[in-house]
């Protein structure tokens, strides 16, 4: 057992110094995230043509950066924001062709919560 348990450190050790430890699903549920880097893409179709898709929620940052950029069809960024130390509401919405949209998030040493929601009008 003392063995598992050590294995376990070790894993959870690494993973913090590569590319940190995430806790919940981005666009579902609360995420908390511990020295987070790298990147994650989440998909989004605009069905109607001018329909306007994006995220909405929060971002609480205790250490390092976080970047949200939105990409339309074409791969063009429409939106975005970056919210350094402290705590920022986000509103990364975009209007345009229909297609898909990409939502890029963008983790720099980010120590905090992210919460967003999809939103559409």
């Amino acid at each position: 057992m003392r063995l598992l348990l050590a294995a376990l450190a070790l894993v959870l050790t690494l993973m913090y110094f590569t590319f940190g430890l995430r806790f919940g699903y981005v666009t579902l549920t609360p995420t908390y995230m511990l020295n987070a880097t790298g990147e994650s893409r989440y998909g989004l179709n605009a069905f109607d043509e001018k329909q306007t898709l994006g995220m909405r929620g929060v971002c609480e940052v205790n250490r390092g950066t976080i970047t949200l950029r939105l990409l339309d069809p074409r791969g063009v960024q429409v939106a975005g924001q970056v919210c350094p130390k402290g705590e920022w509401g986000l509103n990364v919405l975009a209007n345009g062709a229909q297609g898909k949209y990409e939502l890029v998030v963008e983790y720099s040493r980010f120590t905090g919560k992210l919460d967003i929601k999809e939103a559409r009008q």
